[in-house]
């Protein structure tokens, strides 16, 4: 995959904003825009992830496995940009951590046949981490999880009064640039230029042609 690239979609939605005769569109007024796309265009795809528990292929450039995390009294901290647990398991053999939900947990605590132990443990999702049981496991873990999105920005110096951009002070979308129209369209629409997905297209063809 191929993450998106802000400065194409930046000339992209430039070129159509021409074409439309709508005039420049600045560049802070971009950034906001894309990023408001780029979080519309995560939580549709959220969406059906929360139902379906399927991560959809726009999804993957999102999935991450985090560096070993040392437990705290058997708390694991989540990573900084965690959106949704997905799995765990133990750093040193990969065994896998089974995950509990509170209510289970007193029964499964008690149990003299499924009690989670030091080899098989347990682990339940809390809002500071994901607890291990027992807690006195100290062995690292690493945790899959699925990322929030990064903010895209198009970063610019000015030269001679105009923007130019800038690769340094930017940041591309995570999403993969199959995702090229439709996170354009969005941001067209934010920015009041309201286009059906066929005529992005035909503005997308005239775009790639002119280089």
């Amino acid at each position: 995959m191929a993450a998106l690239g802000v400065d194409k979609v930046y000339r992209f939605v430039q070129f159509v904003s021409n074409k439309e005769s709508r005039g420049w569109i600045d560049p802070e007024e971009f950034n906001v825009n894309a990023e408001l796309a780029n979080i519309v265009a995560y939580s549709k795809r959220e969406a059906v992830f929360l139902q379906t528990k399927k991560i959809l292929n726009d999804l993957r450039p999102f999935m991450k496995v985090s560096p070993a995390i040392t437990p705290a009294t058997g708390l694991c901290a989540y990573p900084a940009d965690l959106r949704h647990f997905t799995s765990g398991w133990m750093d040193a053999d990969f065994e896998p951590i089974t995950e509990l939900v509170q209510a289970e947990l007193g029964k499964v605590m008690t149990s003299t046949i499924i009690a989670p132990t030091a080899s098989y443990p347990a682990g339940v999702q809390r809002d500071t981490g994901f607890q291990l049981y027992p807690t006195t496991i100290s062995a690292d873990i690493r945790m899959e999880y699925l990322a929030s999105p990064a903010a895209p920005e198009w970063g610019y110096t000015i030269v001679s009064s105009r923007p130019v951009y800038a690769s340094g002070s930017s940041t591309d979308f995570q999403f993969d640039e199959v995702m090229f129209l439709e996170i354009a369209m969005l941001i067209l629409s934010n920015c009041g230029i309201n286009l059906g997905m066929e005529n992005v297209a035909q503005y997308g063809m005239a775009f790639n042609k002119q280089g």
